[in-house]
């Protein structure tokens, strides 16, 4: 678990990048055990990547801080394929069966007598793994906030579980709720306890003006396509063609992509290195991590100002629950929702953290600047791995000298601490925060963002 002394934690803006810098480099280290595992993109393991803190260890809190209230927003946890990419993972692994050199290669004779396991009605289900990622996850943060999370408040209904209504992310809903009935130690408490709200969790799915202008706009991808025409990968399909014994030419980026998550879900799936992984170089698999990048960033988020802007009613309600919390803590009254979970996906996540303004490049990614780009922010396996997770802690600090610095606010991604891009603090006032995000959380400003 991160550790920084009390001085790291008061510190202003100038130490906003050293902070971030140092958040993404425990990232890169913790996953160099794994076969590129740092390169995985958005199909990340969650645990392979190091995001889970040790065992025993606690979340920083500030000095004389009582936590108040905790707000989350969880990825989904590991799933199978959906039915989209499995017919193309068929169609390589046909194409390799048929046109491979199957004399001396004995890579090709390895994924020729490769069983495909992999069928349609899978269609992204949560697996076993994600159910136990969210049980794990649950316990986590029960043990770290004791005092939100308790029998008393669950049979109180002081805890609220919001989710998409995507059978995952359901799934993922009722594996954390067990897990924390778990921990708490109850029995047969698991029904219909929880809130499906697409609109707050699938919020691309009914934002008008995203549609439009993204998801149904066959130019909005252009920096993507020209990639995939782009040297780079020219020469993953080149070496990829070398090593199967097949003309580059037979092949098309669906198929070296679906390649690329045959070794990624048979490692994060089956926890082993398979010869999908052989057809590829490291330096393809960075260029295919690059690929997938360029989607994300300009789909989901610095791409077009509507990509995080998309997400503006999940962003206000987060601060609606909080400015609640604060209002019946002054008057002394109980907290109506000591924790609140939703359940999402990462086209959730990414817009969120990018309206906040984490994780922004000097630069944009651009198709032509993949070597002036492997040193970037945003790569999307680090931000929004299966099981990401962010989460918002709220305090009541005694000692305070007026309202303004009474209430305080941390942020953690991944369970890792994050500091806040307006100060670079890692904990801060939480009037601070929400004026530093005045124009997004004064909703009348945005009630036509979407139109």
């Amino acid at each position: 678990m991160l550790r920084l002394s009390g001085a790291a934690l008061g510190t202003g803006a100038r130490s906003r990048g050293s902070l971030l810098l140092l958040w993404l480099g425990i990232r890169l280290c913790s996953a160099s055990g794994f076969p590129w595992a740092e390169h995985y993109g958005t199909k990340s393991r969650y645990e392979g990547l190091g995001a889970a803190p040790l065992p025993g260890t606690s979340w920083l809190a500030p000095a004389n801080c009582t936590a108040l209230q905790l707000n989350a927003l969880i990825r989904h946890g590991t799933r199978y394929p959906t039915k989209k990419n499995v017919p193309r993972m068929r169609e390589i692994h046909q194409l390799i069966r048929e046109q491979g050199d199957q004399g001396n290669n004995s890579l090709v004779q390895a994924l020729v007598g490769w069983h495909m396991w992999y069928n349609e009605r899978m269609d992204g289900n949560l697996h076993p793994l994600g159910t136990s990622e969210m049980a794990r996850l649950a316990k986590q943060l029960a043990a770290s906030f004791p005092t939100l999370f308790t029998a008393r408040t669950y049979r109180g209904s002081r805890l609220k579980f919001v989710t998409s209504s995507k059978h995952r992310c359901v799934n993922s809903t009722r594996s954390f709720i067990q897990g924390l009935e778990s921990h708490l130690n109850l029995r047969d408490q698991v029904g219909g306890q929880w809130e499906v709200n697409d609109r707050l969790l699938r919020f691309f799915d009914h934002c008008q003006k995203f549609i439009n202008r993204v998801e149904n706009n066959n130019t909005a991808l252009h920096q993507v396509e020209l990639f995939k025409r782009g040297p780079e990968m020219e020469g993953v399909m080149r070496n990829m063609g070398k090593k199967l014994g097949i003309s580059p030419e037979a092949l098309t980026t669906n198929m070296v992509e679906a390649a690329f998550y045959l070794c990624i879900y048979e490692f994060i799936l089956k926890g082993i290195v398979s010869p999908w992984c052989d057809v590829f170089e490291k330096e393809d698999v960075e260029i295919l991590e690059y690929l997938g990048d360029l989607k994300q960033y300009w789909k989901r988020s610095y791409g077009y100002k509507i990509n995080g802007l998309s997400s503006y009613k999940l962003f206000q309600d987060l601060f609606q629950y909080m400015d609640q919390t604060i209002e019946e803590s002054e008057r002394n009254q109980s907290i109506s929702h000591t924790a609140v979970v939703r359940f999402g996906h990462a086209e959730t996540l990414l817009p969120v953290l990018t309206l906040m303004g984490y994780f922004k490049d000097d630069n944009p990614l651009l198709a032509n600047n993949f070597e002036a780009q492997k040193g970037r922010k945003f790569r999307s396996g680090w931000i929004s791995p299966f099981a990401a997770n962010l989460v918002l802690v709220l305090y009541s600090c005694s000692g305070a000298r007026g309202l303004g610095d009474k209430y305080k606010l941390q942020l953690f991604l991944n369970e890792k601490p994050l500091p806040f891009p307006h100060s670079g603090n890692l904990v801060t006032d939480y009037e601070d925060v929400k004026y530093s995000y005045e124009h997004l959380t004064e909703s009348l400003k945005f009630n036509n963002v979407c139109v």
